[in-house]
């Protein structure tokens, strides 16, 4: 069965997406971001990413079986009291146009309950037969959180949570007061190691019991009026709230026009640093909640197995202490938590449905664009970049990192998700631990309190965080040995935590090797990994995205594909000193 799943609808979404499943297997996943370069794609229909699925693939529309949106969105729509189409084919011709998809026959297409599509990714990629399934996002089309088990094959939801008591939201709202921006739950979750957690409660406002919680400044039956989600009606209860309880008035933002890069900038009365204290109080309640809910679920479900998706499953730190409660044997958080990632779920649901047995994932989510070493090497000289192919790409960018220089990574497919693993990265030796404002500060133009990430082959994993758990996917933080905090201070977190993405040589051979000859000079097969962007921008897709992206930030060389390109007087280690 050929099955094109998607999330995003015009005007009303964010984080469009396209999967191509066949038989079972994923062929490609990609996100609509990547090719508009708007970060998050809000309000954009994923139009480049399903016409790049399909040429992956080898199809056109006329060709697949079934597209699978990852909302039912009739059902929310109808709910709303908000016009919908007539018929599924005029649904199908709004979301992809024939005048960019062309075909003599629609497919059949299917709206999959958010939550579902969520479960869906978690349960049928992680290779389990059975377990206990967390969904924790925003909200879907009416809960915010569902407890539900996985058993062959099949998905049961147990119980669930309302809009108006998302975790989510209130993670959202608590960012927003701290100057953050609602959107910014990444940014607050490495904010929060460096505070105090203070009264978990926010003034009363949360509840927790052994295995749940309640909320009691937004009504469990909150619903917004002309509105397809609760979104602002929740954070506006919240805000209300904080600034009555909170020993600091809320860090106030506004737009202003900074002649330093041309347009308008938000700017914020404080520096949320100073909000440090507010980011892990939230952290801790967060946590708190979902310890709860989990102890819950387990004991509800018998199962001793967790699979975690919806977009909280981003918050590594929650998830990492998820990974060491003594009732979780197993767990499995799917990597494209986010709403990118349930245009993957809706896929691999209706696949299921049909009876395809799903390929679980198996350590890379590697299934984007890629370009051969003819096409970037056109790229390089049409733009005029000088270039050398050595003979060891791998071996010649460890020589850059040796010498203290950071270097755009660009091998291979991209990544899905907002993590770069090896293929769309930033690299460094993560020591001395100044390697660590310099990447953030000058080259990244972010706070300087924003942590990174090392990517280890998974045989030193042991000796630098204590465990042989594979951990590929960069979404759960451990803690670091003495020997890891020692050699790789530019990554470990002020609690003495990492956020790890063990690499295999099966898995990513090329990764490994070049992980593996900085080893060679360091002692230590580790290096600082972030993502390969700029500030508020996506991960970089093409050839063309990385050539930008290094010619306008100091980094010191960039290898793409078979080639290196360094900077022109070739300073290693003192671009944008």
């Amino acid at each position: 069965m050929r099955v094109l799943g998607v999330n995003g609808w015009p005007g009303a979404s964010h984080d469009g997406a396209a999967c191509l499943v066949v038989d079972g297997e994923v062929v490609a996943l990609t996100e609509e971001e990547r090719f508009t370069r708007n970060k998050h794609a809000y309000g954009e229909a994923p139009l480049n990413a399903a016409a790049h699925c399909l040429a992956e693939g080898g199809f056109t529309l006329d060709d697949i079986d079934v597209v699978a949106h990852g909302w039912d969105l009739p059902k929310l729509f109808g709910d709303r009291g908000l016009d919908w189409f007539a018929d599924a084919a005029a649904a199908l011709e709004h979301l992809l146009p024939k005048a960019l998809f062309p075909r003599s026959r629609d497919p059949r297409l299917t709206f999959v309950n958010h939550h579902i599509a969520h479960a869906a990714s978690a349960y049928h990629l992680s290779g389990r037969d059975r377990g206990a399934i967390l969904v924790l996002d925003g909200q879907g089309e009416d809960v915010s959180t569902t407890l539900a088990v996985g058993i062959d094959g099949e998905i049961k939801t147990l119980r669930s949570h309302t809009p108006g008591w998302s975790l989510g939201y209130f993670y959202a709202a608590v960012c927003e007061y701290a100057g953050l921006g609602a959107d910014a739950a990444g940014k607050m979750m490495g904010l929060a190691s460096y505070g105090t957690p203070q009264d978990l409660t926010f003034g009363g406002a949360l509840d927790f019991t052994d295995e749940d919680f309640t909320v009691g400044v937004v009504p469990p039956d909150l619903r917004s009026t002309g509105s397809t989600d609760e979104e602002t009606a929740t954070i506006r209860h919240w805000l209300r709230h904080l600034e009555k309880v909170l020993p600091d008035a809320p860090n106030r933002s506004v737009r202003r026009f900074d002649p330093r890069v041309g347009r308008y900038t938000k700017v914020t009365d404080r520096d949320p640093f100073e909000y440090r204290d507010i980011a892990a109080t939230a952290q801790a309640a967060l946590e708190r909640a979902v310890m709860a809910l989990v102890r819950g679920l387990l004991r509800e479900s018998g199962e001793t197995t967790l699979l975690v998706a919806g977009g909280v499953g981003f918050n590594a730190t929650l998830n990492g202490k998820l990974m060491r409660m003594p009732e979780v044997q197993d767990l499995f958080v799917q990597p494209l938590a986010g709403d990118q990632g349930v245009s993957l779920g809706a896929a691999v649901w209706c696949a299921a449905q049909e009876g395809d047995r799903i390929r679980p994932m198996e350590g890379s989510v590697a299934w984007g664009p890629q370009w051969d070493a003819d096409a970037i090497r056109r790229v390089l000289e049409a733009s005029g970049t000088a270039y050398t192919e050595p003979a060891d790409i791998a071996a010649a960018t460890a020589d850059v990192l040796a010498a203290g220089g950071v270097a755009g990574w660009f091998q291979g497919r991209a990544e899905g998700g907002p993590r770069a693993l090896g293929h769309r990265s930033m690299v460094a030796v993560p020591n001395p631990e100044g390697t660590r404002d310099r990447v953030n500060v000058r080259i990244k133009d972010r706070e300087a309190w924003r942590p990174f990430a090392p990517s280890m082959q998974e045989e030193a994993a042991e000796a630098l965080i204590g465990t042989t758990t594979p951990l590929p996917y960069m979404i759960v933080t451990t803690p670091v040995t003495e020997a890891g905090a020692a050699v790789m201070p530019a990554v470990v977190h002020s609690d003495r935590t990492t956020r790890p993405q063990t690499v295999s040589a099966e898995v990513d051979p090329l990764y490994h090797r070049l992980i593996g000859e900085v080893g060679g000079h360091t002692g230590t097969p580790v290096v600082l990994n972030t993502s390969f962007n700029g500030r508020d921008e996506p991960v970089v897709c093409s050839p063309r995205d990385a050539l930008a992206t290094f010619h306008r930030l100091p980094m010191d060389a960039l290898a793409i594909g078979p080639f290196l390109v360094r900077r022109p007087d070739g300073a290693v280690g003192e671009a944008g000193a």
